[in-house]
């Protein structure tokens, strides 16, 4: 959440833009992945503080060449920090020989085959779901945008789901009949409710155990047929909490879930899916400190991405254990 606050200044947004190549990458994956992108990744950082001593995190914002050569580095939050490393990495490019900064001094080999264990590729033939997660606060008998005193604790947080094949297509009735209800299979409905029902407004959730699931329910109703679409609606509740007694809970959510879906009839695809999920949080996690006391509102929404954007094939921050993300039913 730090750096969002950081790389929301329009000083560092223009230098971004017009100064640089900007490139973002994960370092839970990059210092583990044993092909060119990580050992290149490995090289840059091992000029720097953090050389990734017993595994450890290298994270950071680096300023480096084409080359792999490292030119400034820090890891803080503060814009105007930042503003002054990236202008010191501009400083030191300027200082290279012509030669080294010339178009062209770099040849980059055709892309090699990337590490499988630590690499993500959204599914073949499935559909990816943008998260937009943000506290709220109780007004007259809606809700607001909530107020914290976190640094950037008030902010929508972003994540994807990903879908395979086999998940959208539980979702598309066979022969669809107004007024049909059928549940969400749990393959599905318990990766929403695990993964994606979290407070990641604050930085990175822990995600709820299996246990952790005390009820859930999510029914989808065919609320329309026609020759264009069929249209369905989804209804439901899901309790999660870190003990088998919620009062007892350090953490958790209790959480009413409604949405829409339209599948279009010609292709037999989903073409929307829009979905929210507002109900009470508590608690926190190791990187999520700075939580409203009590339970507060939370809203978590769900819609359908294009696919066409770069960053909608940023993986779900739960996909790092890619298995158990896809079978969370175990």
């Amino acid at each position: 959440m730090g750096r969002v606050l950081t790389f929301a200044d329009a000083d560092i947004i223009k230098l971004a833009q017009t100064d640089l190549i900007p490139v973002a990458a994960d370092d839970w994956y990059q210092r583990r992945r044993e092909d060119a992108e990580g050992q290149f990744f490995r090289t840059v950082a091992d000029q720097g503080p953090r050389k990734g001593e017993n595994g450890s995190t290298r994270q950071g914002i680096y300023v480096f060449t084409a080359g792999g050569k490292l030119l400034a580095y820090r890891n803080h939050h503060d814009p105007d920090v930042m503003k002054r490393v990236i202008r010191d990495g501009l400083k030191a490019w300027q200082k290279l020989p012509e030669a080294e900064r010339a178009p062209g001094a770099v040849k980059v080999d055709e892309k090699a085959k990337a590490d499988p264990r630590f690499h993500r590729e959204p599914p073949k033939d499935g559909i990816i779901l943008k998260i937009f997660t943000r506290i709220l606060d109780k007004e007259d008998k809606g809700y607001c945008h909530g107020k914290c005193s976190f640094p950037g604790g008030d902010r929508a947080a972003h994540d994807h789901v990903w879908l395979t094949a086999e998940d959208w297509h539980s979702l598309v009735p066979k022969k669809a009949k107004k007024g049909e209800s059928f549940a969400v299979p749990d393959r599905l409905a318990l990766r929403l409710a695990r993964f994606h029902l979290v407070d990641n407004t604050r930085g990175e959730p822990p995600h709820w155990e299996r246990k952790d699931v005390r009820s859930h329910k999510l029914i989808a109703t065919v609320e329309a047929v026609d020759k264009s679409a069929i249209t369905l609606s989804l209804e439901g509740a899901v309790l999660l909490a870190t003990h088998d007694d919620p009062a007892k809970a350090d953490r958790g959510f209790d959480v009413a879930l409604r949405g829409v879906i339209h599948i279009d009839a010609a292709t037999g695809r989903i073409a929307r899916f829009d979905m929210v999920a507002v109900g009470e949080h508590w608690g926190s996690g190791p990187f999520t400190r700075g939580a409203r006391p009590g339970r507060s509102p939370l809203g978590v929404a769900f819609e359908l991405a294009t696919g066409k954007d770069a960053t909608d094939r940023v993986p779900p921050q739960a996909a790092r254990s890619y298995r158990d993300y896809l079978e969370a039913e175990r």
